[in-house]
């Protein structure tokens, strides 16, 4: 059997539950653990969709030192949870999903470095070229990681999407090496990355088939047969290259686990077993 690498995006998964659970749950003491509840059993059914024999959670610091906070505007709308009460911080109930992860004998990693979890997650597709690797996040970001043998799993129950080369091409229409020169020239207002001007989705794939990657765009300037676009583009060559160097993954030059430390067993648990075991609930 081919080993399969399972790599989850820890705190998108985390926020995804946190918030995204419509009902309360209460746990033992009255404790609200919804969020908890709600992280186990994805993790599970995430497991599941994909059947991996390696696994690894990778998550960021919650007071990581974000390189990337040159830019003023990148990620402004990122919430200081060191500020938030603790009911309504998703952090607090790290410690619980860590416990759960023991318990199921799956490795996470908490960055601490400089780094963020999309660094690293680019690391392992870079340098773990000897298995199938599906990465799980709703961060668009690692679509410029798929290729032959890494899809992107965006997490929906029974709704959950997997995209691979066909699929990228079929939705945006360009390879997925191109998405972050996408990403650059539309935006990405998730990340408050303002895109350039006269240039929309039609255009972008337009530029990206002809010329290729954003430096080659921007190297044929005089070449773009449309006159606002090229225009534009000439004035607005600063904040294109500022784009690409926000939203371009950049990698780590190590992983901090190596495959062969990340096997998993066949998974067959509920979620309710594993919490009563951890003594989140009673029944």
């Amino acid at each position: 059997m081919q080993n399969k690498l399972l790599l989850i995006d820890g705190h998108n998964l985390l926020f995804q539950m946190f918030y995204g659970m419509p009902n309360k749950i209460e746990g033992k003491n009255g404790r609200s653990i919804e969020g908890l509840w709600g992280f186990t059993g994805a993790l599970l059914k995430i497991i599941s969709q994909s059947n991996p024999t390696h696994m690894l959670v990778i998550f960021d610091g919650e007071q990581e030192l974000n390189r990337k906070k040159e830019s003023e505007s990148y990620k402004k709308n990122r919430v200081d949870y060191t500020k938030i009460e603790e009911d309504k911080n998703p952090f607090s109930i790290l410690p619980d999903i860590k416990a759960v992860l023991e318990e199921l004998k799956i490795k996470y990693f908490e960055t601490t470095d400089g780094y963020e979890t999309d660094d690293y997650i680019k690391e392992y597709c870079k340098n773990v070229s000897a298995c199938e690797i599906t990465i799980s996040s709703w961060d668009t970001d690692y679509i410029s990681l798929v290729n032959d043998h890494v899809t992107l799993l965006t997490y929906k129950g029974k709704n959950s999407i997997f995209y691979n080369q066909e699929k990228v091409k079929e939705k945006w229409k360009i390879d997925p090496s191109y998405f972050a020169d996408y990403k650059a020239l539309v935006g990405d207002p998730s990340d408050s990355i303002a895109g350039i001007p006269r240039v929309g989705p039609k255009m972008a794939v337009s530029l990206i088939n002809e010329f290729g990657h954003v430096e080659s765009i921007l190297e044929n300037i005089d070449k773009i047969k449309k006159d606002s676009v090229r225009m534009t583009l000439d004035i607005f060559q600063e904040e294109l290259k500022k784009n690409i160097k926000l939203i371009r993954l950049e990698g780590t030059n190590n992983i901090p686990i190596p495959l062969d430390e990340l096997k998993i067993s066949k998974m067959d648990r509920k979620t309710k077993e594993i919490l009563k075991k951890l003594d989140y609930i009673e029944i």
